[in-house]
């Protein structure tokens, strides 16, 4: 029963983000690389199964579903991929909070990424910052480390799912 709960969640993520990528300016492919070229505007950009590169701009967020992200343009929202790595060079920017799960992220510099930046299951490449200078959190959790705490995370569901529930007694007072 839960396979087929994940499954069709997985159907619905995928229709309702094919009914969002026909909106003017969004691109959604399945399976199908997308690319933003130089002086190119996008709005939204998701993939599944496949990767983005992007040199241009886009006006939204960019989301990528075991695939990776190659950056050299700007991203005004959030980068996330999930399942694959994200490359943001020195000239790119980044508006908003990037997250990578399962993959690596490299960036050149910190100016790169304007918001946080997330990695797990992965690695987070490091970029020395300047005496004094504030930057957005840079966070990046082993593989090891995010296998133990998906673990943690499943047994503790899974406690609060199929843990035996107590009864509640009503004592109902006769008197005569």
């Amino acid at each position: 029963m839960p396979t087929h709960a994940l499954r069709s969640l997985f159907l619905m993520f995928v229709l309702a983000s094919a009914a969002l990528g026909q909106l003017p300016g969004n691109r959604t492919y399945f399976g199908e690389d997308i690319y933003v070229a130089s002086g190119q505007q996008v709005h939204n950009a998701t993939c599944v199964f496949c990767s983005v590169q992007v040199e241009g701009d886009l006006t939204g967020h960019v989301f990528v579903l075991f695939g990776s992200l190659n950056l050299s343009g700007r991203v005004e929202g959030g980068a996330t991929v999930i399942g694959g790595n994200a490359v943001v060079d020195s000239q790119a920017r980044v508006g908003g909070d990037t997250v990578v799960l399962g993959g690596n992220a490299v960036y050149e510099t910190d100016e790169s990424l304007s918001g946080s930046a997330y990695v797990m299951g992965g690695h987070l490449s490091h970029v020395q910052v300047a005496h004094g200078q504030e930057t957005h959190p840079r966070i990046s959790l082993s593989p090891l480390v995010a296998a133990l705490a998906g673990v943690l995370a499943l047994m503790l569901l899974s406690a609060l799912l199929f843990a035996p529930r107590g009864r509640r007694r009503v004592v109902v007072n006769q008197s005569s």
